[in-house]
């Protein structure tokens, strides 16, 4: 898994899938009873037998590898037993809910099955044991995220033409609020800036500049900073946790400024009269 991508709900995986069915047509210890047979046999032409057409519903693109020949393996046992294995890469679809971003925790699903065989002729299943299987290094390719563990099920969709069956597995992504991503671009600037703009409050009411200066500047600055928070996530129609910190920056060096416009207005009223 990689390249989780947030402003286009999407991210990468990179797998050998392995699926396995029995086909009593490729049985071929039955046709020598009580000889000695290979345990299985290894093909290298999928189109010599029955294949499953499984896809996956929620690909945006797909590869398959064939440097320097195609990753394909199929292993036929002598009870008619099929594996079916390949090396793909995949870039899925992962529908993410950032209201507590950048605190979140994701749900991401990879969601398989059949094509067009409806339930009457195909039922997907997950292997009983260690259905899936990835290195304990994969959480240091994703430096933003630990990789909890997978759950597996079972579902089905049913359209006009019929029942489908599928099977899905769901990876759990908690974001590590790591000092360098979160405090240090974002929480550390932004409460700097708001303590530069209290910095007004220490001078003179006459400074006029100074005080006008300043306080558009920290204004200013932060509203660039809210704008680059933004563009790094999709538009959402909804209020995020970060939206709630920058928004209250901003009101509170909006306040310094409103505070140095009220004093001058009382101060100037004070000496009209």
């Amino acid at each position: 898994m990689s390249n989780i991508d947030f402003p286009r709900m999407q991210y990468d995986l990179h797998l050998t899938l392995r699926q396995f069915w029995r086909d009593p047509r490729l049985a071929y210890e039955e046709l020598f009873p009580g000889a000695k047979v290979p345990k299985f046999l290894i093909i290298t032409e999928k189109d010599v037998i029955w294949t499953p057409d499984t896809f996956f519903s929620n690909e945006k693109r797909a590869h398959r590898h064939d440097i320097d020949k195609l990753n394909l393996l199929i292993r036929i046992h002598a009870n008619g037993t099929v594996m079916y294995s390949q090396r793909l890469s995949l870039t899925l679809s992962c529908p993410m809910y950032l209201q507590k971003y950048p605190m979140d925790q994701q749900n991401c699903v990879l969601i398989l099955g059949s094509y067009a065989f409806t339930v009457r002729d195909i039922v997907y299943r997950w292997q009983e044991e260690s259905a899936i299987q990835y290195h304990p290094v994969l959480n240091t390719s994703l430096p933003s995220f630990s990789l909890g563990t997978a759950e597996t099920s079972e579902c089905s969709s049913t359209t006009s033409t019929g029942e489908y069956s599928c099977i899905q597995t769901k990876f759990t992504l908690t974001r590590l609020f790591s000092f360098r991503f979160y405090i240090a671009q974002v929480y550390l600037p932004s409460t700097l800036l708001v303590v530069v703009s209290w910095v007004s409050f220490w001078l003179d009411r006459s400074a006029v500049p100074a005080r006008i200066t300043l306080g558009v500047t920290t204004l200013l600055t932060m509203t660039t900073q809210a704008a680059a928070i933004g563009n790094s996530l999709p538009p959402v129609s909804y209020i995020k946790a970060v939206d709630v910190w920058v928004t209250t920056c901003l009101a509170f060096i909006f306040a310094t400024v409103l505070e140095f416009a009220v004093v001058s207005y009382s101060a100037s009223s004070n000496l009209g009269k």
